[in-house]
């Protein structure tokens, strides 16, 4: 088996997997329970925090547990919007956000809020100038992807936020930061937004854990009302197994960068053999994008055929997010950057991680070109 959709989820960590285990075997009081055993949870539950909120570069009482990454960014999006309403109802955003951010942005439209969304341009990349020229004083939320889920382009987070806080000081920057954890080495401190999602499953921690940074002092309302948990602003019971699981997951994230160096060699190699093949990339083949991802797409060829005769020979590609590849669609991404409709269904997106090689790499150039002959490409 050869598996390439690790933009879509990642394989358990094995060191990860044996303390998941443990926690749901041997360590499994409620952390929120009064006795000995429960204190205890509880207990690593904050040590969890401390060790997250040291390897993303925050404090850990700006550390945030929740059940997902679509989770974490409905909370920062309405948690925001409805807690600041004083200061206006416009929030901006981009055209190739992840579903999560746009269908949450739609159902606030329809709450009366008014989103301005920045077209991208064909790379995928958010001009700083638009960015600037859209914000207002009735703006108080920006939400920006810090790399895009499906062609892989990483924007200027940095330069946005110090643009936002130039044009309006009350004005927060929420980031959708899922698709950098374990491919690029960041810091909170040094992207300096308000607000963050983070998803477990994205870098070989478990699945059903979600984080969410909250810089201290931003104003936002609970998202799940219930219990005191999370300092009362998340209800409902903590995941203890996978919280565990996520911090040495993200540990071994940061550690697990110095290979990718070498799976930016293998993506900008089978970019090469692609065009070669007649293909057409639509991954920045530079330091723009993050290492491990590649778009591509044949002119007339549609991309749910090659996945799945891909997955006849056991090598797992995608068509476009996990969350919206089922159909024929086509990618939102690409009809955002300006492709037709029957060219947005041709889009194949090869994601690695630091656990492929080039071996893999070659037995899928020529399984696909197999395959693009027998289609008569």
């Amino acid at each position: 088996m050869i598996y390439f959709d690790n933009n879509a989820s990642t394989p358990l960590d094995k060191d990860v997997a044996e303390v998941v285990l443990k926690y749901m075997c041997e360590e499994y009081a409620n952390p929120n329970s009064l006795h000995e055993f429960g204190v205890k949870m509880d207990a690593k539950i904050e040590e969890a925090r401390f060790r997250i909120a040291k390897s993303l570069g925050c404090m850990p009482f700006e550390i945030y547990f929740t059940s997902c990454a679509t989770e974490s960014i409905n909370w920062a999006l309405r948690g925001v919007c409805k807690a600041n309403t004083k200061y206006g109802k416009h929030i901006v955003s981009s055209n190739i956000e992840h579903s999560a951010t746009l269908n949450t942005l739609k159902s606030l439209e329809s709450e009366g809020f008014e989103v301005t969304y920045i077209q991208a341009d064909q790379n995928g990349e958010i001009s700083l100038e638009k960015l600037s020229k859209v914000i207002r004083e009735d703006t108080i939320l920006v939400s920006i992807m810090a790399a895009n889920n499906e062609i892989g382009t990483i924007q200027d987070i940095k330069g946005m936020s110090q643009i936002i806080k130039e044009k309006n000081k009350n004005c927060y920057f929420h980031v959708d930061a899922v698709q950098i954890a374990g491919k690029i080495n960041f810091s909170l401190k040094e992207m300096k937004c308000d607000l963050a999602s983070f998803s477990s499953h994205k870098f070989h921690g478990p699945k059903g854990v979600g984080i969410l940074f909250k810089k201290e002092r931003t104003r936002i309302f609970p998202f799940i009302t219930g219990g005191s948990q999370e300092r009362g602003m998340r209800g409902g019971t903590q995941n203890v197994p996978g919280i565990i699981g996520t911090a040495l997951a993200l540990e071994k994230s940061f550690e697990h960068l110095e290979y990718m160096k070498e799976i930016r060699n293998l993506r900008d190699f089978m970019a090469l053999e692609i065009e070669k093949m007649g293909g057409k990339i639509l991954t920045p083949i530079s330091e723009k994008s993050v290492p491990n991802t590649l778009a591509v797409f044949f002119e007339g060829v549609r991309g749910d055929i090659i996945v799945n005769a891909l997955s006849d020979e056991e090598i797992f590609v995608s068509t476009s997010a996990a969350c919206s590849s089922k159909g024929v669609s086509g990618s939102k991404v690409m009809k955002a950057l300006g492709y037709d409709n029957e060219q947005s269904k041709g889009m194949i997106r090869i994601s690695l991680s630091y656990l492929n090689n080039r071996e893999e790499t070659e037995i899928f150039l020529n399984k696909l070109k197999n395959i693009l002959v027998f289609l008569n490409f």
